[in-house]
């Protein structure tokens, strides 16, 4: 959840971090709870993700780069989810047959209703298209096609600013949901 907290309260900034704060979208909507963050927890995981993504340490992360990483990071995804998948056919096919009967299927459907769970869908334009795409060109304050750490700091500074309403330093659960709730609209309306 922190990591979306990030994508919400840094969203300029992670143009350079988007690979690694994608990877982890989706456990905001787990169910798991969201913990203060400061502006220095803000700025050390920018700092820790740029240097993850600075693949030839020149201390500058190019639009290749991130992309790299992002297409591992997919992939990865891709791979999970083809295993779940697997996984999931195994436990319906009651049977062992290879083929899942609408018999199955209904059983498995009437066990999960009745232990209350639901299933999860991952988007992969949440997780890696929508506002991740733009976020490269946000945080490049100089336009030149590459984000220095000094411009991926200042942009999450900048965005951890305008989400910490009350400006004690300190981003609040309910200051995080304003800024994810404010990101998602600005993103939904162009």
């Amino acid at each position: 959840m922190r990591n979306m907290i990030l994508a919400a309260a840094a969203a300029a900034s992670v143009a350079a971090i988007a690979p690694a704060i994608a990877q982890t979208a989706p456990q905001a909507h787990r169910g798991m709870s969201m913990q203060p963050m400061t502006r220095a927890q803000i700025v050390q995981k920018v700092q820790t993700h740029f240097a993850k993504l600075d693949s030839n340490k020149d201390g500058f992360v190019t639009k290749e780069e991130a992309e790299a990483i992002r297409e591992a990071r997919r992939a990865n995804v891709a791979n999970r989810m083809e295993a779940r998948g697997d996984q999931r056919f195994d436990r319906l096919d009651a049977n062992r047959d290879g083929s899942i009967s609408r018999q199955e299927f209904d059983s498995a459907r009437q066990s999960m209703a009745s232990r209350g769970e639901r299933g999860h869908r991952i988007s992969m334009r949440r997780m890696h298209g929508g506002m991740m795409g733009n976020l490269f060109k946000m945080a490049d304050a100089n336009k030149d096609s590459r984000v220095s750490l000094q411009e991926a700091t200042a942009a999450a500074a900048a965005h951890f600013d305008a989400a910490d309403l009350n400006h004690d330093g300190t981003l609040t659960p309910e200051e995080m949901r304003a800024a994810h709730q404010a990101m998602r609209g600005k993103h939904a309306n162009g």
